[in-house]
């Protein structure tokens, strides 16, 4: 079957111990590669959306922030839908036959809002068969064509289906879960993505920090050893122990003292 994939696995070690896992990507020059530093932003995309990164214990995830800055050691989440409707029941317009790399869904007035108008904007996130004919399958979105009105818009999948799609299909879109990143909200609204280790600029590129050592803005006292969680404040942490229906992220390596203050979490979003 024909792949829109470069099937590419390389580790790359530098000077200073860190080892660089590129994921999968279109063609060589997708890979892009620039200067590895976990504690700068930059306004042009370096390496691909969700690269990961790892020095020993610590494990960070390449990350792009969305339309506000970010603060440093706020715990980050991954973009909200613009609108439900993108999460499951889109149509599909034209049937796509086992094979196909490329699916198109009909548009309507709901998903037809900005960013999910431009071209590209679910690149490098993946699309669901949440109901119907192929309901289960799973891909990533190598490059799609903005959602307008009531036009159909063509998503191009890195692999082929390996069940084929009807009218009566639908499926939901999500954007890479790095892609777009705000800070924590108090309910959250979608996945944890990491603590940043620097002040970011909307719409910068990072690395945030997903996995060991982190320093974290708490909420209130926590003891060493504790669980920490993120849902019940924005962009600070808060101890489980007070509340058990959140996201844990990690357990206490130093003490929070106060309201404010950071301190030190190991982190287990990402190992």
């Amino acid at each position: 079957m024909t792949r829109n994939t470069l099937d590419y696995y390389r580790p790359i070690v530098n000077e200073n111990g860190y080892i660089l896992m590129l994921p999968n990507v279109g063609k060589q020059e997708d890979l892009l590669e620039g200067s590895i530093n976990p504690y700068a932003e930059s306004k042009v995309k370096l390496f691909p959306l969700g690269t990961k990164l790892m020095r020993g214990e610590e494990v960070w995830r390449y990350s792009r922030a969305g339309s506000v800055g970010l603060n440093i050691a706020a715990p980050l989440q991954s973009a909200i839908a613009v609108h439900a409707e993108q999460n499951d029941d889109i149509a599909v317009g034209v049937a796509a036959a086992i094979g196909s790399t490329t699916v198109s869904l009909t548009s309507t007035a709901n998903l037809d809002a900005s960013p999910n108008d431009e071209d590209n904007s679910f690149a490098e996130g993946y699309m669901i068969v949440n109901d119907q004919a192929g309901e289960g399958q799973m891909y990533k979105i190598k490059s799609n064509t903005g959602f307008d009105t009531t036009a159909e818009a063509p998503f191009k999948l890195y692999d082929p289906l390996t069940i084929a799609l009807t009218t009566s299909s639908q499926v939901g879109v999500m954007r890479n879960p790095y892609d777009r990143v705000i800070a924590t909200t108090a309910v959250m609204t979608a996945g944890f993505a990491g603590i940043p280790q620097l002040a970011v600029t909307a719409s910068y590129y990072f690395w945030a920090k997903t996995g060991g050592p982190a320093a974290v803005v708490a909420k209130q006292a926590i003891p060493i050893g504790d669980i920490v969680i993120v849902g019940t404040t924005a962009a600070k942490v808060d101890l489980m122990n007070a509340f058990i229906t959140e996201t844990i992220i990690g357990h206490a390596m130093t003490p929070a003292i106060a309201d404010g203050e950071s301190f030190m979490v190991f982190l287990t979003g990402d190992r």
